[in-house]
């Protein structure tokens, strides 16, 4: 059961900041952070030019022993020359979500679009399959239809959604990408979770796991509960925005900030998003 960060990209004065990239996986991985998801959502991945997702590449390969390198974009050129520059590094795979923005894709073409970026690479290449952001659902089905898969991250509230694939997909490696169901993505036995808290709580995370394989879901469900009370007050504020913030909080380090149009956080609401990270501080005894 494998816990998976999708990292979070520093930026200080609107520049990447590789070295606060570096040193914050480092430090995530030593806490039970089992490999690294680069370029995703929470790294503000659709946000950067090819050269960004290159360097960010290459500062992660050298911190983590697993990478998981997202390439998608809305220029399939790039995306391959992402796909490309992913060969020279020993990462465990690429990922891409679908064509997005377009609202008239046929299912025809999405599959098409994977089966471009699977002939491009020998590298496995996994799906990012988040509706919400997208657009688009790219469920088991379709997924089957592919063919080239080899994963999926599937940042879906829905648990039975993210088990389809491995009931059509047996061999395909699945995660799900909720922050509210880690505990339900390990107990129903998925190959584990990319969860954005793993930035800033990744011993919650351990926890868990640790709580689940022992058969003690009374404490996996406490543990549980403190990552939505977290969830419950960042979101309204801008997500984005406060894992930044509650990176700060939780494990006591400055990584930076993200970069407009995601931008920091107001004074008023780091106020509230202190506060009750103060209370939950206090529940978990750090």
């Amino acid at each position: 059961m494998d816990i998976i960060a999708p990292v979070v990209t520093p930026f200080r004065s609107g520049k990447l900041d590789l070295d606060a990239f570096a040193s914050h996986i480092r430090n995530i991985v030593r806490k039970g952070v089992d490999a690294v998801f680069v370029a995703g959502t929470t790294g503000l991945g659709p946000a950067l030019s090819v050269e960004e997702r290159k360097a960010l590449l290459e500062a992660a390969a050298s911190a983590a022993k697993r990478v998981i390198f997202q390439a998608g974009a809305l220029n399939l050129d790039d995306v391959v020359a992402l796909v490309k520059y992913a060969e020279r590094f020993d990462v465990e795979a690429v990922a891409s979500v679908p064509p997005y923005y377009f609202p008239r894709l046929s299912e025809r073409q999405i599959v098409r679009y994977f089966k471009d970026i699977c002939s491009a690479t020998s590298l496995p290449v996994y799906l990012y399959n988040y509706p919400t952001a997208t657009g688009k659902d790219v469920d088991a089905r379709i997924a089957k239809e592919i063919g080239c898969l080899k994963g999926v991250k599937d940042t879906n509230e829905d648990i039975a959604h993210t088990l389809a694939y491995k009931r059509l997909l047996p061999d395909m490696r699945a995660y799900n990408g909720s922050d509210s169901l880690v505990l339900a993505s390990f107990a129903v036995g998925l190959d584990g979770v990319v969860a954005s808290s793993a930035n800033y709580m990744p011993e919650v995370l351990v926890g868990i796991r640790e709580a689940v394989r022992a058969g003690d879901l009374e404490r996996a469900r406490r543990l549980q509960f403190l990552i939505n009370e977290v969830l419950d007050v960042a979101r309204p504020l801008g997500y984005s925005s406060a894992v930044y913030e509650l990176i700060k909080a939780f494990q006591g380090y400055d990584v930076g900030e993200p970069r407009p149009p995601i931008y920091p956080l107001e004074d008023e609401d780091k106020d509230k998003l202190a506060a009750a990270v103060s209370k939950i501080k206090e529940a978990l005894r750090l």
